[in-house]
């Protein structure tokens, strides 16, 4: 008995320690180039805190951390993030669709500091995103468009899809 409570105990405090912890977005000031330079971990831990948790309208962590990257993303001096309408059309039938676009060409975009080419970039985020809006149980807000696109990622037909005249 006291074997199987210790048992559940260490497997409890194991799975408390793999939750994540968001920074406390309300300390972190973003209105100087310095600042958003200084918050690129925040940014990071909010990056991954999104895409380990799934949509949910109710989670308000959630809805912080996407205002913060939203936030960080309009203001950094360091990076340009171009929302196109062809990619982004999408994404466009629900808000936390498109902010995970966003967090995936986040990340990709941190990842690849030097990277230029747009291409490149929007692939790398859609590479990023998809797999994760594949997992998620509600596909409800799904357009025919995003069906088809995650249908040419799940065939690694990404690129030839999106740039049919360039492959």
């Amino acid at each position: 008995m006291r074997k199987g409570l210790l048992f559940i105990f260490l497997i409890f405090i194991g799975l408390s320690s793999f939750s994540q912890v968001l920074p406390n977005f309300k300390q972190i000031k973003l209105n100087k180039r310095v600042h958003f330079k200084e918050a690129e971990p925040a940014v990071n831990l909010t990056i991954a805190y999104l895409f380990n948790t799934p949509i949910d309208k109710k989670n308000k962590a959630r809805a912080e951390a996407g205002q913060f990257l939203l936030k960080w993303m309009n203001g950094t001096p360091d990076y340009t993030f171009y929302l196109e309408e062809k990619e982004t059309s999408y994404f466009n039938t629900d808000a936390d669709l498109m902010l995970m676009y966003m967090a995936g060409l986040t990340k990709f975009s941190l990842e690849n500091r030097d990277l230029k080419d747009q291409k490149i970039k929007i692939l790398g985020a859609l590479n990023i995103v998809l797999p994760y809006l594949n997992n998620q149980e509600d596909k409800k807000t799904w357009g025919t468009d995003l069906w088809q696109l995650n249908e040419a990622h799940q065939k690694s037909k990404l690129s030839t899809y999106l740039y049919p005249s360039n492959n």
